[in-house]
């Protein structure tokens, strides 16, 4: 018989690591925010800081676009994590969406906002593949 939930213990251990990831998450699009700030303000006003080159506009261009993917990404994570911290209140979380069987506590730890299986992940990530 398959256990169908993870203890409280457990979950209790989930929930500190979601917690210390999303704390990292936070500081990292802090980080990037305040990065975009003194790019902004320099734009508008500080003369050193113009390049005089344009390939070093271009990779200041690329610098900018790089950090706004990355603060998308990070953002797109915090709200894994959340939705997986809601889960875990709601005593579902390390369930898959695909199957309902329980998740591997291995892949939990490596992506504590997992929401599938390495079964159910795999099998989607293949679909994917085939629509290409």
């Amino acid at each position: 018989m398959k256990v169908k939930e993870l203890t409280k213990t457990k979950l209790k251990q989930f929930e500190k690591l979601l917690e210390k990831e999303k704390e990292e998450t936070l500081k990292i699009i802090r980080d990037i925010n305040t990065s975009q700030r003194k790019g902004v303000k320099n734009e508008n006003g500080d003369l050193s800081s113009y390049s005089t080159h344009q390939a070093d506009q271009g990779t200041d261009a690329d610098s900018q676009e790089k950090e706004v993917y990355m603060l998308e990404n990070q953002q797109e994570k915090l709200k894994e994590i959340n939705q997986a911290l809601k889960r875990i209140f709601e005593k579902s979380y390390g369930l898959c969406e695909m199957c309902g069987d329980l998740i591997e506590e291995g892949r939990l730890k490596i992506v504590p906002f997992a929401t599938m299986c390495i079964n159910c992940k795999t099998s989607e990530e293949e679909k994917k593949k085939r629509k290409r």
